[in-house]
């Protein structure tokens, strides 16, 4: 229901058709078991930031899915080659960090673990940009990338609130100078709950 009001608002904005809503409903289906991965040649893991599930699913990934499929996780900061090691295949793993909202935002980390062996990095730069993201190929660090810069900002808003700042006033200084979201909005966005953690 969540993707099809996406699209929907996306056809309503004129950016696709009504009958390109429909045919990609149609390229959708659900599961509840990993038996359906069986001949699937990319999976991407999009749960919240618990090493200790994602282990568990890529554990089960790794049985489920045939050999040479690609195991990617969406994971924003945890280590590529921790999830990786859960798996006999280290060499297929990868991260594929969507930013959030998914639909609307253009960038895409691509991180690559100590094993990720070299096509799969470049199946996932093809995939990519087959789908309409700015790829940017990142080792496995602190935060990747974006998180990497938006920590410092963070740490900086939330000195000022302690200074006595107040938080709309931090995120509208931010909106004049060209963000187009302010730090505690983009919280709030994202979910406090997964920054804190």
């Amino acid at each position: 229901a969540v993707i099809r009001r996406n699209y929907e608002n996306t056809a309503k904005k004129g950016r696709i058709t009504q009958a390109q809503v429909e045919e990609r409903m149609s390229l959708i289906s659900g599961t509840l078991t990993y038996d359906d991965f069986s001949d699937v040649d990319l999976v991407i893991e999009a749960v919240f930031e618990s090493m200790e599930l994602k282990r568990k699913i890529f554990g089960q990934l790794d049985d489920a899915c045939k050999p040479g499929a690609i195991l990617a996780s969406n994971t924003s900061t945890l280590s590529i080659d921790d999830i990786a090691a859960a798996t006999k295949r280290p060499q297929d793993v990868i991260g594929l960090h969507f930013f959030s909202p998914a639909n609307v935002m253009k960038l895409l980390e691509v991180v690559r673990g100590e094993n990720t062996r070299d096509d799969v990095l470049a199946t996932a730069m093809k995939l990519s940009k087959k789908i309409g993201k700015v790829a940017a190929v990142s080792g496995v660090c602190p935060g990747f990338i974006g998180n990497r810069m938006l920590s410092k900002r963070q740490e900086q808003a939330n000195q000022l609130i302690l200074e006595g700042a107040n938080y709309w006033d931090v995120d509208d200084v931010l909106l004049e100078f060209g963000f187009p979201m302010g730090p505690f909005q983009m919280g709030d966005l994202a979910g406090i709950d997964i920054g804190w953690h």
